[in-house]
């Protein structure tokens, strides 16, 4: 085969993968930028590298966040319509946990490329 024929060949190649992307995948392209953008908060981002430690009390994660109670409590808010955290009563209490282990996974890639160890 010509190097041309091969270059058009990877070209329609591509081309084919990214309709197939763009086309079948929007919706799930729509919901990744949101995720990505509800975590994209300096505030946010201290809730998750905390709940990527394991469940915390609204009171722990003001203490170790350092965020104040009603702006904490407007993070989670938003953090939880996101699906991105879940939180369970236990008597007085409203604790909190990362909802998919993969935001976790997700969170050490961002601390990794952008925290120094």
């Amino acid at each position: 085969m010509a190097q041309s024929e091969e270059m058009d060949l990877t070209e329609r190649d591509i081309h084919e993968e990214l309709a197939h992307l763009f086309d079948d995948q929007s919706g799930n392209i729509q919901k990744a930028a949101r995720g990505l953008k509800v975590i994209a908060h300096p505030a946010r981002l201290k809730i998750l590298c905390v709940l990527s430690k394991g469940e915390y009390s609204v009171q722990a994660l003001e203490k170790y966040t350092g965020l104040a109670q009603a702006t904490l409590s407007q993070h989670l808010s938003v953090l939880k319509d996101r699906d991105v955290v879940n939180s369970r009563r236990d008597g007085n209490f409203s604790l909190y946990s990362v909802g998919n282990p993969q935001f976790i996974e997700l969170f050490h890639l961002i601390k990794g490329m952008y925290c120094q160890p």
